[in-house]
């Protein structure tokens, strides 16, 4: 099924909203109604890319710290990680900093 992706947006927008969605995307809420109504003009490839890294995996995206974790803690952990930066003195921090700087989910 080539359009796959934008079933599983379509679901994830009826579950959580489209603010909620976008947020966890790294997009704008206009984007993401975009793309669902078929008139986004960006490239799809990178929507589609971060759609099926976030939520291809059974709604959970794989950390190599905190292992399968939802989106909603995903985006919270980036944030936090991005925050704190090097500064962190929590290795748990500073591990989480290290590998969200490198993850291709987040890019």
């Amino acid at each position: 099924m080539p359009d796959m992706w934008k079933e599983i947006l379509r679901r994830e927008v009826t579950e959580k909203g489209s603010k909620a969605v976008g947020i966890e995307l790294g997009y704008s809420r206009s984007v993401v109604d975009l793309v669902l109504r078929g008139t986004y003009n960006g490239n799809l490839a990178n929507v589609e890319a971060r759609v099926m890294s976030i939520y291809g995996n059974n709604g959970q995206v794989i950390c190599p710290i905190k292992g399968g974790i939802s989106p909603a803690k995903c985006i919270e952990t980036w944030q936090m990680a991005k925050a704190i930066g090097m500064k962190a003195s929590n290795p748990e921090t500073l591990r989480l900093y290290k590998a969200c700087e490198k993850c291709a989910v987040r890019k």
